[in-house]
């Protein structure tokens, strides 16, 4: 049988090595004291340090290099938490998966379902894991290879409560500490960046699926029909209800982390502009700049593609519904389609915020409100 859970496997994983996920086990006590270490280390710890480090700042250049890993990493933190406060709607998501997964038996459907659903979660994961690490590994190489030319910094201009440049050994530390927060900063990103457009493209894939069960009722003959006609549309309109709720436990878990991400996008995107073109001045930071500027709305265009995606096959669910043999059928059939269209035809979004329509519209907005942004620094500059 199936399992759409599974494509979670690596976000269960990875959120029991982040400290999210306590085993029920008697090793569970330990695992809150590994999970409170973490918590006030890098999750509270790495942000702070580098926001103290920003107000220390004195020259411009650090002040915009600084801003941008800065709210970028405090950012992280904000959506790590939410995503904890949020985990019963994980659980939730499961198990609505895995009732809408037991409708899927046709040969046919398992096929379309894995190459909708299936394929495309993996490759949102794939993309959004590429691309932070990949401006992880480009700060690092930039830093060692400045520092082999004789120019030895920190990654990020940051507090420390002892001076980093008084000894190697003192350097080390501060470099090894920055490097295994921005690595498991980067893999909490992972998870709160890939959770909801997964989520979203197997909510798109199920409404799929129930737009292709719909449209055939009644066109099968009675020796390949599993239920009545009538029977088997109500299946249908208890799925379609699961997945109402399927989407709110999207928004719950993804409201406040989107929101938070698409206003950091937005002027984190003009402010590397600005440093980009004023301060760089040599070409290994050039490239890792040029690759954070690149990463920032690669982050977020999964979920507003699948946004806008899940909002498309909603819309196609009416169409469905008078695809099938509606007309053959009893008053009974006829009546409880009526309503079920009439319901079919309420917009189905997911709201970050209780502002931002999480769509490819809103990722338009936050590309044009980042050279809004660009322009008035070059103004006031």
């Amino acid at each position: 049988m199936i399992s759409g859970v599974s494509i979670f496997r690596f976000h269960d994983v990875t959120l029991r090595y982040l400290g999210q996920m306590p085993p029920s086990n008697h090793y569970r006590y330990l695992y809150y004291l590994y999970s409170l270490a973490l918590f006030i280390v890098i999750t509270v710890g790495y942000p702070t340090h580098l926001m103290i480090g920003l107000i220390r700042s004195e020259s411009k250049a650090d002040i915009f290099k600084n801003m941008t890993i800065n709210f970028t990493c405090l950012a992280c933190s904000i959506k790590t938490i939410a995503l904890w406060w949020r985990l019963a709607d994980v659980q939730k998501i499961y198990r609505i998966i895995l009732k809408l997964d037991t409708h899927i038996i046709q040969a046919e459907d398992v096929k379309l379902y894995k190459l909708i659903a299936f394929r495309r979660a993996k490759q949102i994961l794939y993309f959004v894991l590429s691309v932070g690490l990949g401006a992880a590994i480009s700060s690092e190489v930039a830093t060692l290879i400045g520092g082999i030319l004789g120019n030895w910094r920190l990654m990020y201009p940051a507090y420390f409560p002892f001076d980093t440049e008084r000894s190697a050994l003192s350097y080390m530390a501060a470099h090894i500490y920055q490097c295994i927060g921005v690595t498991v900063q980067i893999f909490q990103n992972v998870i709160n960046d890939t959770f909801p457009p997964i989520a979203l493209a197997m909510l798109a894939g199920h409404v799929r699926m129930l737009n292709v069960r719909v449209a055939r009722i009644g066109h099968n003959t009675r020796s390949d029909a599993v239920l009545a006609p009538n029977a088997e549309f109500l299946v249908c309109i208890e799925d379609y209800k699961h997945l109402l709720d399927f989407r709110v436990a999207i928004q719950r878990i993804s409201s406040i982390g989107t929101f938070v991400q698409f206003l950091v996008t937005t002027f984190n995107m003009g402010v590397v502009i600005v440093y980009l073109i004023f301060y760089v001045n040599d070409i290994f930071s050039y490239i890792y700049y040029f690759v954070f500027l690149l990463a920032m709305p690669l982050e977020i265009f999964p979920l507003c593609y699948y946004g806008t995606y899940m909002e498309m096959e909603f819309e196609q669910l009416t169409y469905a519904i008078f695809s099938c043999n509606w007309m053959d059928q009893d008053a009974v059939f006829k009546k409880n389609l009526r309503i079920f269209a009439e319901q079919s035809l309420r917009k189905q979004i997911v709201i970050a915020g209780g502002i931002f329509a999480v769509n490819l519209d809103t990722f338009f907005a936050a590309l044009k409100s980042a050279y809004s942004l660009f322009a008035l620094v070059v103004q006031m500059k």
